[in-house]
């Protein structure tokens, strides 16, 4: 059969599809005639499907599901009544030990896949003891008396009692804000371990894992620590003890003012863009006992930035990422001037798509 003779669905069309896997983002992966493919979310691999195209592109469509005609092996019933209108989550329906096995492969593809580097020593993910009630804090939306979470198309607001990923204290803010009328608006619902403003870690169970991470990625002593993206702290707490001078840089000043309350004498707290303040030090620096520790936003760094740490390369680079594509993405040029130690996939978000990881460097030898 001629490949342009190949039939592909319209908008609103009902076919059948088996998911073959789960990619980055939650969406399981069909393929119609081996060369369309189809995202559908809330499935598993395994899964006989009928479902319905609501967005059709040149190469590719999203559908969603109207049947289930067969599960995968991997599935279990998502304890959570929002689940699948609620746009928060995106693995409930399966196992966690699937969860995990999706999240540890994702990061190995987008290494291999993004980053060019199909060998990189990606570690087994560290999970979390519990894959619900271990968020610290949420941000529900008010709106015309109803008080939740955007729905999956981004757009509509389900109205929730109490969400499954939250601590009971954080549900019970819920309960008093919902039973206080507010008016409309966001708010931010706290248990009482998370600072009153700025950025803080918001998995309560593994957050020490988490700085014990950086703490074991970070040399013992050192002269300068560089820190882009410091927030509030977090991990300045733990390590700047190490180094005779650290310079800590975040251009939200909501974080800072947490941070200034940690009373660290040997660091430099700036209110400023981390992308301008960090080649500078870097160049002042180039050739000295430096460290440098990032954790930027899910957009990864800025070229500008990227391209500093390769002129001026340090000694010790940590670097922590939200979103393994833009992680692998930045490694290709990291990779000019460093050797890639390890990364460390750690599931801070059961349950939904997202992915922490740690990702250790040395400067290659001259």
């Amino acid at each position: 059969m001629n490949e342009d003779a190949i039939p592909v669905p319209s908008r609103g069309e009902q076919i059948d599809a088996t998911i073959e896997k789960v990619i980055f983002g939650g969406d399981g992966l069909a393929r119609i005639q081996d060369r369309f493919v189809v995202f559908v979310p809330f499935t598993a691999e395994g899964d006989r499907v009928r479902v319905r195209i609501t967005e059709r592109k040149a190469h590719h469509a999203r559908a969603e599901v109207v049947e289930i005609l067969n599960q995968g092996p991997m599935r279990e019933t998502p304890p959570c009544p929002y689940y699948a209108r609620c746009g928060g989550c995106q693995y409930q329906h399966l196992t966690y030990a699937e969860e995990r096995r999706l999240k540890e492969n994702q990061v190995r593809e987008a290494f291999s896949r993004v980053g060019k580097m199909p060998d990189a020593h990606v570690l087994p993910i560290i999970a979390g003891p519990n894959p619900y009630g271990y968020r610290n804090r949420i941000t529900v939306h008010a709106e015309a008396g109803r008080i939740g979470f955007r729905g999956v198309n981004g757009r509509d607001l389900i109205d929730i009692r109490a969400c499954a990923l939250a601590r009971p204290a954080v549900n019970d803010e819920l309960t008093r804000l919902r039973q206080g009328q507010p008016a409309d608006g966001h708010y931010s619902l706290r248990d009482s371990t998370v600072p009153p403003s700025g950025f803080f870690q918001a998995n309560h169970e593994l957050r020490e894992t988490l700085r014990e991470l950086i703490a074991s990625a970070l040399p013992e002593r050192g002269e300068t620590l560089l820190e882009g993206y410091c927030g509030g702290g977090f991990f300045t707490e733990i390590v700047a003890g190490r180094f005779q001078r650290v310079v800590a840089v975040d251009d939200d000043s909501r974080t800072l003012r947490d941070a200034h309350r940690l009373g660290l004498n040997n660091v430099e707290w700036r209110h400023a863009d981390v992308a301008i303040v960090l080649p500078d030090e870097l160049r002042s620096l180039a050739g000295k006992d430096t460290a440098v520790l990032l954790d930027p936003p899910r957009e990864g760094l800025p070229v500008r930035l990227t391209e500093a740490l390769c002129l001026d390369p340090v000694p010790h680079l940590t670097y922590v990422s939200c979103d393994p594509a833009t992680l692998a993405r930045d490694t290709r040029m990291l990779s000019r001037q460093y050797e890639l130690i390890s990364v460390q996939p750690i599931d801070l978000f059961p349950r939904t798509a997202q992915i922490e990881c740690v990702s250790v460097w040395k400067r290659r030898s001259l």
